[in-house]
Order: structure tokens, then C-alpha cells, then sequence
């Protein structure tokens, strides 16, 4: 188990990495990303019904038991599908900063938890106290490439507390992946515009 989501996370940051610079660059657009999204939800649906070679192997090594009978690729679809509302709902480095802290908090909160971690969370037991401040620390340290101390602060705050909550709706748990990027987007425009959205 331990092992499954370790890869997962790597993965995350290798994908998470890739859109930031590509997108940054000018290289990545939103079209992109829909059709990866597209591309995904399409071997999802195929991969209920048939075993294909390449596709068996990365849903063997990268997915949850629990999502390969029900919905497979589930976290990639997510990953994309929250990148793509942070360009889509943001100016450009919002959605940037956005992006790098759900590549980095989100990854990293769960790495350095498992492997460092020791003081379990009250509010959930499977989140580890320091694997949240890691996750704080490096988010931060990565939106600061894109928005000012102050943005970068308190949106990886924000962000990996929500992250290390969990929501749910009903019994189905809100998947973290489409949830940290908009959190900490908000965040950053709430505070740029200092909460105008908010006055009468």
C-alpha cells in the first residue's frame, strides 16, 4: 500500500513538474491538458472492460486497489482536471503557484509524513503533523517563484490544512488533487485583492 502511493506521489511531482515549466513556458495550453484529460478518462472507461498491456502496468503500479474496479486513473484525472481549473479560473501566476503547491504540498506532505512522520493528526488519523508542515514549507517555498511572501504563505497554509482535513460529501471524500489548487488559487486572489470581492 505504502509502496503504491509512494509511486503515485512521484508521479504527481514528475507530472505536476512538467505542467508547471511547460506551462510557464508557453509551451503547455489549456487544450492540452483537456485532451490528456480526455486521453485518461478514455483508457479509464477501456480498462474496466479489457486488459491492455501498457495501460495494465501503470494501473498495477500506480493505483489504488480500491479505485481499480470502480475508476481507474482516478488521481491523474483529478490532477489534470485541477490544473486545468486553476488556468482556466486565474491570472497566470496564480494558477502557477497554484499548481506548484498542490505538485509539491500535496507530494510531499505524504512523503515526508510516512517516512519522518510521528505525530498523528486529531482531525485525521492518517495525516501526519509533520508531513502537513513539510508540505507547508515546500509549497511555500515554490509559489514564491510565482507570487509574493504573503500569497505564498498563507495559500500553502490554507491549501494543506484543507489537504490534511479531507472533505466529504456524503460518504465520498472529495479528492485533494481538484480541491488544494483552487483553495490556494482563492487564497491568493482573495488576499491580492484584499477580500474587495466580499465588500457591498
Amino acid at each position: 500500500m505504502v509502496e503504491i502511493e509512494v509511486k503515485r506521489k512521484v508521479a504527481h511531482i514528475c507530472v505536476g513538474l512538467f505542467i508547471i515549466i511547460s506551462y510557464y513556458m508557453h509551451i503547455l495550453k489549456e487544450k492540452h491538458l483537456f485532451f490528456g484529460i480526455l486521453i485518461f478518462m478514455s483508457l479509464s472507461l477501456l480498462s474496466l472492460k479489457f486488459k491492455v498491456p501498457l495501460v495494465n502496468f501503470l494501473l498495477a503500479n500506480f493505483e489504488r486497489k480500491k479505485d481499480l474496479k470502480k475508476f481507474p486513473f482516478k488521481g491523474m484525472l483529478f490532477f489534470l482536471g485541477g490544473c486545468l481549473l486553476a488556468i482556466k479560473i486565474f491570472p497566470r501566476d496564480i494558477s502557477l503557484a497554484s499548481i506548484t503547491i498542490l505538485t509539491l504540498g500535496d507530494s510531499l506532505s505524504f512523503l515526508c509524513g510516512s517516512f519522518l512522520g510521528k505525530t498523528k493528526l486529531k482531525f485525521n488519523k492518517l495525516k501526519k503533523l509533520e508531513g502537513i508542515l513539510a508540505g507547508i514549507l515546500f509549497a511555500f517555498l515554490g509559489s514564491l517563484f510565482f507570487v509574493n511572501v504573503t500569497e505564498a504563505f498563507f495559500s500553502s497554509l490554507i491549501a494543506m490544512i484543507v489537504e490534511g482535513a479531507g472533505f466529504k460529501v456524503g460518504v465520498n471524500d472529495i479528492d485533494d488533487n481538484f480541491i488544494v489548487p483552487l483553495v490556494a488559487g482563492t487564497v491568493i486572489y482573495l488576499i491580492r485583492t484584499q477580500f474587495s470581492i466580499f465588500a457591498i
